[in-house]
Formats: structure tokens, C-alpha cells, sequence
């Protein structure tokens, strides 16, 4: 089984709660508001901004032979330490702006073929203490040994809105958080079967949770306040499973539903980007 946090990097447990919240939530904070489904203004792109700075004082990085069957790791580690084993740039560019596929343009195609091994290091060894900051560091490795460059152009694209199926009415399975409710989001899934489970969460984190599952951004329109938990299970697309799929999920147990819209997304586009400097 695989997890949506997995397909980004690993951690140790002491990070592990910072990094499935920011894999999870990213989406978020490229998403916007707009007045009606015809003009939806969403998402922008994150851009990685943590004061003070860090930045990798020493970053080895060796391509290595591709293996597609080779696991892909990524790990914080004690004492400023980043350990990354057969990883694309295109992984570490998804990273750093916590943004899709489908939303970067311009990667040439050894970025999804080539792999390679990433041992770097924070000046003065400064622990990494949040999301954002992992991201600010993925971004200057990124400029300082792949010479990447990048700017940001508005393109028209497809939607969801997130909305209440029944005004005023919530599904058997969407409850309101409790009081002792800890702060979670985790999505799982294998060929067979999706899953997610949420506490704590508003639904702003649903939709941005939503976006990678339904395959396009997920704005929240649905007017509810406050925390909510939940727990599904969906079929994933294009399989013979059993389960319901994700719409019908969605409508049956939360008594939600995906409004198809229309809106802008902003598009990463690679200026430029190249193989590593040597270490």
C-alpha cells in the first residue's frame, strides 16, 4: 500500500505529523475564493517564503543507474540532515512548490528518468522545524546545483467546488470535532481501494486534501464552520473494485458533492533546469 505522504518523502516519527500535514495541505495554500463557478480564481502556486532562511551548507548529490522498481526515499533527519535515495528533480520540484504534475510545464525528460542520491546538510546543522522551511531548502538546492529557474504564467482550467449536498444537512459519516480531536489527515491507496481519514480538519484542509484525489483543484463552498472528522473508502479510477466511488462516497457518507467549475490555475513553467554540478 501506498501513502500520499509516502510519495513525497518519509520521516522520522518526530516529524512525521509537520510532513503529512504539509503534503496534504499544500494544495491549500494555492487555492482561492471566487464569486461564481464561471470566473472560480484558484490555485496559486506556493511560493516556499520562511523567514530566516535556510539553506544547505554542504549537499552531495550522485546520479545513479534507474531502477523503476528501486524504492524512492526521502527523510529528515537529526541535525539539519536531508537523505534522499533515488529521487527525480521532478519529485524534488513538486516539493518545493506542492503543486501537481499537471500544473508544471517545461521539465525536460531526464527530470522524470534520472535518478539520484541526496545527502545534504543545513548550515550550523539547523534543525528543520516546519513544512514551509522543507520547502525553502528543496527550493535553493534546486537554484544552487540545478541551476533552477522558473517564473508563472495563469492558464484557464477546470475545477470543483466543494459544496453541501442538501443545504444544512451533513452525511451519517462527517461529524464536528471534539474537543480532545488531534489535528490529522492521512490518504492511503492501493490498486484496489482508496482511503482517507481526518480529524480536526476544516473544511478548507478537506477540499485542499480532495484536489489530488479528484484531479483537479477543489475549492470549499460549502459554508460550514469549524472542525469536522471523517473516515471513507472509494474505489480509485479505472479499476474493477467493489467499492463506490469516490463521488458517490463523497454524497452518501459526508453528504458532500464536487460541483464541476471553471477557473484560472497557475502554471510553474521551467525557464531552465540541468543536470547537477558536481560535488
Amino acid at each position: 500500500m501506498t501513502t500520499s505522504q509516502a510519495e513525497l518523502f518519509r520521516t522520522p516519527r518526530a516529524f512525521a505529523f509537520a510532513i503529512s500535514i504539509v503534503v496534504a495541505l499544500l494544495p491549500l495554500a494555492a487555492q482561492g475564493q471566487s464569486a461564481t463557478p464561471s470566473t472560480t480564481s484558484s490555485p496559486a502556486a506556493l511560493q516556499p517564503d520562511v523567514q530566516p532562511s535556510l539553506r544547505f551548507e554542504v549537499a552531495s548529490i550522485r546520479q545513479r543507474e534507474s531502477d523503476r522498481d528501486e524504492p524512492s526515499n526521502r527523510q529528515i533527519l537529526p541535525g539539519g540532515r536531508f537523505v534522499a535515495t533515488a529521487t527525480t528533480v521532478r519529485t524534488l520540484i513538486r516539493i518545493a512548490f506542492g503543486l501537481d504534475d499537471n500544473l508544471i510545464s517545461g521539465a525536460p525528460g531526464w527530470t522524470d528518468s534520472e535518478t539520484f542520491d541526496i545527502n545534504a546538510t543545513t548550515a550550523n546543522h539547523v534543525e528543520v522545524s516546519s513544512p514551509q522551511q522543507f520547502q525553502q531548502l528543496i527550493l535553493s538546492l534546486l537554484e544552487d546545483r540545478f541551476q533552477f529557474k522558473y517564473h508563472r504564467e495563469e492558464k484557464e482550467a477546470p475545477v470543483y467546488w466543494l459544496e453541501l449536498d442538501k443545504p444544512g444537512k451533513l452525511g451519517p459519516g462527517l461529524k464536528p470535532s471534539t474537543p480532545d480531536s488531534q489535528p490529522n489527515m492521512s490518504t492511503n491507496s492501493n490498486n484496489l481501494r482508496a482511503a482517507m481519514k481526518a480529524s480536526k480538519m476544516s473544511m478548507n484542509d478537506v477540499a485542499a486534501a480532495l484536489r489530488r484525489q479528484a484531479g483537479r483543484p477543489v475549492e470549499d463552498h460549502t459554508g460550514l464552520k469549524g472542525n469536522f472528522d471523517f473516515q471513507i473508502e472509494w474505489a480509485p479510477e479505472e479499476t474493477d473494485s467493489t467499492y463506490a466511488s469516490l463521488f458517490t462516497v463523497l454524497k452518501e457518507q459526508l453528504g458532500l458533492k464536487l460541483q464541476p467549475a471553471r477557473g484560472t490555475s497557475e502554471i510553474l513553467i521551467i525557464d531552465q533546469v540541468t543536470r547537477p554540478s558536481g560535488n
